[in-house]
């Protein structure tokens, strides 16, 4: 297996002296390949064609199983408060005469005014997985789960292949496996401490963490230029640490100080939401944007308890994130599209200090691109199924069909493995 190399002059120059300014000292950057069964593989090289070159897909993965009943909420459903009647929320912010968005998420509410904001309301899929692993592991790969390639793996796999790594970089604790191919690169960005793949909170047993992470191997690419020795090591030299660091915060010796962001200044913090995004942005503004970014790792929805302290302040952060990225983005915003993902939602009835794993569970596409309003069908809060849980009433793979599509320009049924129908979410 070959790749093209890369030199450190070639990285320097695709990302721009000072473009991504917003990561200061102490970050890392990993480049990862698969290194599971052949039998895994989806598409092959090539086989997509370009796609729709000059955009990019942002996926923030809300990892944990968030709340959607809190985060799109229902009004004027009896039901609703019946089944949460201390965690429903008294006072979301009106979107339509049926349904409102919760307090903290005010500056996504007046983006949804604007028309740039798309709900996907009842997303799950059949006979539902409630173990985190098993079901992120299913929106994962969208096609059998754990020990499958990702989903943007395959999309990576039919258009650069192994031809450009920096086409697709995750930003968070570790490489996501919605991003492993078995034919195409995964680009990491972490912090130092999430070069070593960390366990996130929502992982139900320590033995999940290896099997997210066994079919990912370090890519074998040429030890002499940047992207191996960051691979050499799962960190850097001293030296070419620090040369990265001054790349990608714009420190160099004849950089004026003004040059670098208030976040770099601050620091990347992998488990900031705000923090994940403003990199993002600065990496769609530099020279060689990536076609997907994808961010994890940005905190534990996972609510069982004391969720009417946390999911506000989670949503507060996710309202501050996608609000910073957009306004830092400008006109480069017109090529952008952001859209959520989580394993699942919560259950309807509040076990008395939150919730637990649910099903069907609703989303967001944002953008000036996106065709703004409610898709999918909300599902019945009093036809529930013989678990207590929602009856999911629209595929997520529609979602993924739509985002490939639409968006990124591909046939999504060569990605996916099958034909979904797509939501009308753009022009």
């Amino acid at each position: 297996m070959t790749a093209r190399a890369y030199s450190r002059r070639d990285f320097l120059q695709r990302f721009g002296l000072g473009s991504a300014a917003v990561i200061a000292g102490g970050y890392g950057l990993s480049v990862w390949e698969w290194a599971g069964p052949a039998s895994a593989a989806t598409t092959t090289a090539g086989t997509l064609g370009d796609g729709a070159k000059g955009r990019t897909l942002v996926i923030v993965e809300m990892a944990g199983g968030n709340d959607g009943l809190n985060t799109v909420v229902p009004l004027d459903v009896g039901a609703y408060h019946d089944l949460r009647p201390t965690l429903g929320v008294s006072d979301p912010l009106p979107l339509d005469a049926d349904i409102g968005l919760h307090p903290s998420l005010a500056k996504l509410a007046k983006r949804f005014e604007q028309g740039q904001v798309a709900i996907v309301e009842g997303v799950g899929y059949p006979e539902p997985d409630l173990s985190h692993f098993g079901s992120i592991a299913i929106w994962w790969s969208a096609r059998g789960g754990s020990g499958q390639a990702g989903w943007l793996g395959a999309y990576l796999d039919g258009t650069v292949g192994f031809d450009d790594p920096l086409a697709a970089i995750g930003i968070g604790p570790g490489p996501s496996p919605a991003l492993l191919g078995t034919q195409s690169f995964a680009t990491t960005i972490a912090d130092s401490a999430g070069l070593q793949p960390r366990l996130p909170a929502w992982l139900d047993r320590p033995d999940d963490l290896l099997r997210a992470w066994g079919n990912v191997a370090p890519a074998k690419v040429d030890a002499t230029t940047l992207v191996g020795q960051v691979q050499r090591s799962v960190g850097l030299t001293v030296s070419a640490r620090e040369d990265l660091a001054k790349t990608l915060t714009g420190a160099t010796d004849t950089a004026p100080a003004s040059e670098s962001s208030a976040a770099g200044r601050r620091g990347y913090q992998a488990t900031s939401v705000v923090d994940s995004l403003a990199l993002a942005a600065e990496l769609v503004k530099s020279p060689a944007k990536p076609r997907v970014i994808y961010v994890s790792g940005i905190g534990d929805f996972d609510t069982h308890q004391n969720q009417a302290q946390t999911h506000p302040e989670l949503m507060s952060q996710l309202d501050e994130g996608i609000d910073s990225f957009f306004t830092a983005l400008g006109e480069a915003a017109k090529d952008v599209v952001l859209a959520t993902v989580s394993e699942f939602g919560r259950r309807p009835a509040e076990n008395g200090g939150g919730t637990d794993h649910g099903t069907a569970n609703v989303h967001f596409v944002v953008g000036p691109a996106v065709k703004g309003g409610r898709f999918g069908e909300p599902p019945s809060l009093t036809s529930l199924d013989n678990t207590g849980n929602l009856v999911h009433t629209e595929d997520f793979r529609s979602l993924y069909a739509t985002l490939l599509d639409g968006w990124l320009g591909v046939e999504p049924g060569a990605v996916l493995g099958d034909d979904f129908p797509t939501f009308p979410l753009f022009s």
